[in-house]
């Protein structure tokens, strides 16, 4: 009964993960969103959502515009480097 509840759990996770970037993808906002934060620099704006173990980040900046999808521990790209 135990192991069939840690599966349960790991498979509903994994679930929430490929909804997540499914959404991503589509430009939807995520479902689950612990923490929001945004970098203000001189030429614009980045913006971080930080779900269950991942995080998506969009680039509202001239030097750098698009989105990024993954893990927690990803970092902000300060540049185009």
């Amino acid at each position: 009964m135990f192991r069939a509840i840690i599966i349960g759990i790991v498979v509903g996770y994994i679930s929430l993960i490929f909804v997540e970037y499914f959404r991503y993808q589509k430009d939807e906002p995520m479902l689950i969103v612990l923490k929001e934060e945004t970098k203000n620099y001189d030429d614009g704006h980045v913006y971080i959502y930080y779900g269950l173990g991942y995080k998506s980040i969009t680039y509202e900046r001239k030097s750098l515009y698009g989105k990024q999808f993954g893990h927690i521990f990803i970092k902000v790209k300060e540049s185009l480097d």
